[in-house]
């Protein structure tokens, strides 16, 4: 496209094989969307390093030779790393590795890399990552931020290795130091992942196509899942409230613990749904004795069902999944019951007004969070409510504050995008473009220690 010639010819010493000027061509004919991929050991125009070697300090590529003295090369960069290379040559195959390529456009392996030396990458297919998404609802790995950069690291090696030159056995040092092991027989495999035939060589390093992620494993995944239970995405439930998943769902869990018979019951009989629709909410949930505490566990089961025994109930919820460090000493949160809530931390406890959370971070999939508490909010044995008449609160308008939670609180999409072509946005398990599954549109107020006035 630069006026160039490049010419294809039989190779001297095998005629089966060609040639594009001095470059062996490894790989003839790959078919990609608006045209095919012809893959070469080397580079069309050598003489481009020649000039990237005697490049200026201003970024002026200059070369000895009279046609290119004293005139930028368009073509060619001072300052290329080696990923932005691996992310041109992605953006050239428009389909098959666009899982790889999104999470390194995401990483922080460029940091890792030195100018002076060259490496090699492994990079997965698409249908590597989708092995590890579930077909309807559970977890996947990949939406763990931290455990999805560390993948992506341990996929570069240093040093441009070319799979001709690999010997059966050898071992060499990801980024972070595990053990990627190459065997040849039958075919090349690396860590028992097999190798596509062919390497593709770019600036300051190669690139090999792999059918597996590596480091990888059922084992690995399924302790990662038991640390990351907020990154689960649920069944579709159509019972009790098919419009309030979480709430559902959060219904169901407290219904098989013998700790919550008095809030199951109460919930039972409620009219929350409409007020708790969808997903992204936090439920401070009493126990048993709390109930009791303040005589509620003799009421009937409809008594909190409508106007302030309702109220009561919007009060333990709060817009928005917090993680036990979103409960930031004196922050305020407004409650779905249009009440305000103090958190304190003293003495290693966490209280929510007057009571203390006794067990914490009860994740609901990744549809929201529980924290167990151990008294009833805003209500005691001395104002228990007429609930007959009052009807229950207005929606109101809220402030939308995002909460400074886990990094690692992506999207998993909650369900297999419907068209079929869209699956690879599946697979980001981030929804490509959305990042807010943790901002709260609740009304926070940051009470400063040492300051009056508020911030809203």
């Amino acid at each position: 496209m630069s006026g160039r010639t490049v010419t294809v010819k039989p190779a001297k010493e095998n005629v089966t094989k060609l040639k594009a000027n001095d470059a062996n061509v490894v790989e003839q004919k790959i078919e990609v969307p608006n045209g095919i991929l012809i893959v070469v050991d080397g580079y069309l125009f050598p003489e481009d390093q020649l000039i990237r070697r005697n490049a200026t300090s201003q970024g002026k590529l200059v070369d000895d030779g009279s046609h290119f003295a004293g005139k930028e090369h368009p073509r060619v960069r001072s300052n290329t790393t080696f990923v932005e290379n691996i992310m041109e040559v992605l953006g050239f195959l428009k389909s098959g590795v666009r899982v790889f390529q999104h999470f390194l456009s995401r990483s922080n392996v460029s940091k890792l890399l030195k100018e002076d030396e060259e490496y090699t990458v492994f990079v997965p297919t698409d249908h590597a990552f989708q092995r590890w998404h579930p077909i309807d609802w559970g977890f996947y790995p990949f939406s763990v931020p931290e455990f999805t950069e560390s993948v992506i690291v341990n996929h570069f090696i240093k040093g441009r290795l070319r799979q001709d030159d690999i010997k059966d056995g050898q071992v060499v040092k990801s980024l972070e130091g595990k053990d990627i092991v190459f065997r040849k027989t039958p075919s090349l495999t690396v860590n028992g992942a097999t190798v596509v035939k062919g390497d593709t060589p770019v600036a300051k390093g190669n690139m090999m196509f792999i059918g597996e992620v590596l480091f990888v494993s059922e084992s690995v995944v399924s302790k990662l899942h038991q640390q990351h239970k907020d990154k689960e995405t649920p069944p579709l439930l159509a019972f009790p409230w098919v419009g309030a998943q979480f709430l559902s769902h959060a219904f169901l869990a407290l219904e098989r613990d013998k700790r919550f018979s008095h809030i199951t019951r109460f919930l039972n009989l409620a009219d929350l749904a409409p007020h708790v629709s969808g997903t992204g909410y936090t439920f401070f949930v009493p126990i048993d004795t709390a109930f009791e505490e303040i005589g509620l566990d003799k009421m009937p089961d409809n008594y909190l069902s409508t106007g302030d025994g309702l109220r009561i109930l919007l009060n333990h919820f709060v817009k928005g999944r917090l993680y036990d460090k979103d409960l930031k000493d004196r922050i305020q949160l407004a409650t779905l019951g249009n009440e305000t809530i103090i958190v304190k931390r003293e003495n290693g406890k966490v209280k929510i007004n007057e009571a203390t959370i006794v067990e914490s971070e009860v994740f609901v999939y990744n549809l929201g969070t529980m924290f167990y508490i151990d008294k009833v909010l805003f209500t005691n044995s001395n104002s228990l409510p007429n609930t007959s008449t009052v009807p229950p609160p207005e929606e109101t308008s809220t402030t939308s504050v995002p909460f400074t939670t886990a990094a690692g609180a992506e999207k998993v999409p909650e369900e297999l995008i419907k068209e079929p072509a869209s699956m690879v946005d599946v697979l980001y398990a981030d929804g490509a473009n959305s990042e807010n599954v943790t901002e709260a549109a609740i009304t926070v107020v940051v009470t400063q220690a040492s300051a009056n006035n508020t911030v809203q």
